[in-house]
């Protein structure tokens, strides 16, 4: 073995380490740089983007027909090969006139409700009852003011229900019955026509004439609380404000209502002069 000098040792192990030293800052470094520069070629992990989501459609809150779509999903023709309305449109005509049929008669029955209750107060302003009858006053007026909210609720669902079926009905391209003709086939005056126009006429005088009353007592009903609260003087301003607007808002459906009766009283008036040129008795408007 070759003597060396404890200074050359003291040389080499430096070297040594140096050498050493340099090559783990290389590897470092060039680890580093690798890990800055764009992993290109490598595949990177997946992540969860606002992209990757899929958000269902919502539901219908309701199933307009059973027989809307076909099985395949597709909607059903509007018309046959001959030109008559298919299965599918006869079948939401009929759900079409039911439902309006419902709407009507639950509209009616609420707004009668709120007429009772109103006559109800007015028998129990009266002086002179007995106190037996008062109370049977009082008690049927409570009935009546749980049931209204209830009858009201119930009208709303009806109307909406009927929207949405005539909505479906447009968005698919049908029609509703046009009903009878003004003649039959041989050209003659057809009665049941003016008949149907009749019908509906007077129902739309009804209807025009019991919200007349409906509106205009909501009208007297919040100017008398109005009053009550001190008017613009004095009481409390947010609930006498909130009582003017709906005041407002019955002046206004109580304009649409007298002008409703006034065009279906014109109507009626043009439903008869001519029913009389076209030769139908005067019996069927009496």
């Amino acid at each position: 073995m070759q003597y060396l000098p404890p200074v050359e040792v003291s040389m080499r192990r430096l070297r040594t380490h140096s050498l050493a030293f340099a090559f783990g800052l290389a590897l470092l470094l060039s680890t580093a740089a690798a890990a800055q520069q764009p992993a290109i070629g490598r595949q990177r992990s997946p992540r969860l983007t606002t992209d990757d989501v899929v958000i269902p459609p919502p539901a219908d809150s309701k199933a307009i027909s059973s027989d809307a779509k076909k099985s395949d999903g597709t909607s059903a023709q509007t018309k046959t090969a001959g030109g008559a309305a298919s299965a599918e449109e006869l079948s939401w005509r009929e759900q079409v006139a039911k439902a309006r049929s419902r709407a009507k008669d639950a509209q009616r029955t609420a707004e009668e409700a709120e007429l009772r209750i109103t006559a109800l107060r007015n028998d129990l302003g009266r002086s002179g009852q007995s106190p037996q009858y008062r109370n049977e006053i009082v008690a049927q007026l409570d009935q009546a003011g749980r049931d209204l909210p209830e009858l009201r609720a119930q009208a709303h669902q009806a109307a909406e229900e009927l929207d949405q079926l005539v909505d479906y009905g447009r968005q698919q391209g049908f029609t509703e019955a046009e009903g009878p003709r003004a003649t039959s086939d041989d050209g003659k005056p057809n009665e049941q026509y003016f008949r149907d126009r009749l019908s509906r006429t007077t129902g739309d005088i009804e209807t025009a004439d019991r919200q007349v009353q409906l509106y205009d007592n909501r009208v007297r009903d919040i100017s008398q609380r109005i009053m009550m609260n001190g008017g613009k003087k004095g009481g409390d301003n947010f609930y006498v404000f909130q009582l003017q607007k709906d005041r407002d808002e019955a002046q206004q459906k109580l304009e649409e209502a007298r002008a409703a009766l006034t065009k279906a009283q014109n109507e009626l008036e043009s439903l008869k002069e001519e029913a009389r040129r076209a030769g139908i008795s005067p019996d069927i408007f009496r």
